[in-house]
């Protein structure tokens, strides 16, 4: 072809070795750096705050009624005096990002002030003890750092206008759970809503970056522990096995899909109650957080991750002695917290702070939820010979994908989660159930219909402060 360019050519050398072309490398690297770099702090600081908690023990279940109030309305105040834009889990304003293209308003929702609020607010979510994951904060995080790179080098216009976004995004969840593979799709499947062979070589080394950042931060490691470690894969084998797929994926899906209806119906009243009464609604949905974790024993406080961990190992004692003692004791600990009643807490209290549309995600929070109900309804699945941990993967999955409607995901970073590479089949299909149910109840995405506020309303807005109209 005409276009072919021997590799020795001026052009070819120019286009790899030349100071411009490194100079964009450099760019590029530093900017997936830092996206792990950020999945990274926001790991640590959940894990930071986690043994905060366990060492104020009993004494937390008083002081939450000053700390979570307190922390929240503060929150809520800083967002809105400095850093708007910042509001809620960050994936509706990525994907937002990507549908506005090239305009102030973008940069009012993956600035250098969203990055840093994104940072601060996340950070006393997590010291507030607050149902909140910090994924979705990853992912504007790594969206914010990817699309600064265009301000220091010269990107292709596909890369700028999608490609590192997409990057920084996938880069977010695949660093925070050590999930490249589902970063990648959940770009793809959630942010992008589609195939972009363009850009998906830029996704995938952001992503790799980010993750050898995380890795060298935390070790490889899969998020809740290799269940299948000591032991026959977990796996399906007669058709009763799959009926219970079939259950767990319909009434996941339902539950899922109802809690994110409720969820779209309820954020815009309370928006507009802490427009006219900041203060007096933030203290009042504070001091209901804190009553829900009083009435659970604490076990709603915090994201989840420990709960959902806890009862997903119960079922992988060879892998659970693997653990150090602490560890094994800590597990036990946590177990002993999930009554029948956890999901309905765990539920309430994420439903009560992603209302408030502070910094924090629902990642973590939604696993947890999906393994409680799993834990409890496991015992009505006994005729199908499926264990008790089979059931709560399965009502994870269905359960998560009901929430946020992205099936693939949902079963991948289960899978990466947790190493079970032989239940794919099972979870995927779960997923796919799930998701159908789910639309039933909630017609509109999560986090598309979230986005569509954005755009809607202008809430992202330019560095000035000042609303762009679309």
């Amino acid at each position: 072809m005409a276009n072919d360019l021997p590799e020795d050519s001026p052009t070819w050398k120019d286009s790899v070795f030349s100071m411009r072309a490194w100079h964009g490398y450099v760019v590029f690297f530093i900017g997936a750096v830092c996206s792990g770099l950020g999945a990274l702090f926001f790991a640590v600081m959940d894990r930071y705050s986690g043994n905060l908690l366990d060492w104020m023990g009993g004494s937390a279940r008083y002081l939450v009624f000053l700390i979570i109030p307190g922390g929240l309305t503060l929150i809520i105040w800083l967002r809105d005096k400095y850093f708007h834009g910042t509001d809620g889990t960050g994936i509706p304003q990525t994907i937002a990002a990507l549908k506005m293209g090239e305009c102030p308003a973008r940069g009012g929702c993956l600035s250098m002030r969203i990055a840093i609020g994104k940072i601060i607010l996340t950070t006393m979510g997590l010291f507030s003890f607050l149902s909140m994951g910090r994924e979705g904060p990853s992912v504007q995080l790594g969206a914010c750092f990817m699309h600064l790179t265009t301000k220091f080098h010269k990107f292709p216009q596909h890369l700028v206008q999608r490609g590192l976004i997409l990057g920084g995004g996938a880069a977010g969840i695949a660093a925070a759970f050590n999930a490249p593979v589902a970063g990648i799709v959940f770009s793809m499947e959630e942010i992008g809503r589609s195939f972009d062979k363009r850009s998906m070589g830029t996704i995938v080394r952001t992503v790799i970056l980010a993750c050898i950042v995380c890795v060298f931060g935390l070790g490889n490691y899969f998020f809740y522990g290799d269940i299948n470690a000591g032991r026959n894969p977990l796996q399906f084998t007669n058709l009763l096995q799959w009926a219970s797929v079939i259950i767990v994926g319909v009434v996941g899906g339902l539950l899922g899909g109802l809690f994110s209806t409720v969820l779209l119906w309820t954020t815009p009243k309370i928006a507009r109650l802490l427009k006219t009464h900041k203060i007096q609604t933030a203290v009042v949905i504070g001091l209901l957080i804190a009553l829900i974790s009083l009435i659970s024993g604490g076990a709603s406080l915090g994201s989840g991750y420990d709960e959902a961990r806890a009862i997903i190992l119960n079922g992988s004692p060879d892998y659970v002695e693997t653990l150090s003692l602490e560890d094994q004791q800590r597990l036990q600990r946590d177990h002993e917290k999930v009554t029948p009643m956890y999901p309905v807490y765990r539920a309430a209290a994420t439903f009560l702070v992603l209302i408030t549309s502070i910094p924090g995600g629902l990642f973590d929070p939604s696993f947890s939820v999906g393994a409680g109900i799993g834990q409890y309804l496991a015992p009505l699945f006994a005729w199908t010979g499926v264990g008790t941990q089979g059931i709560v993967l399965l009502f994870i999955v269905s359960y998560f994908s009901g929430v946020v409607q992205s099936p693939m995901t949902s079963f991948i970073i289960l899978i990466e989660m947790t190493g079970a590479v032989m239940f794919a089949l099972p979870l995927g299909f779960a997923a796919i159930i799930a998701y159908e149910m789910s639309r039933l109840v909630c017609p509109n995405a999560l986090y598309e219909a979230l986005a569509e506020k954005f755009l809607a309303a202008s809430s992202c807005q330019n560095e000035s402060g000042g609303k762009t109209k679309h």
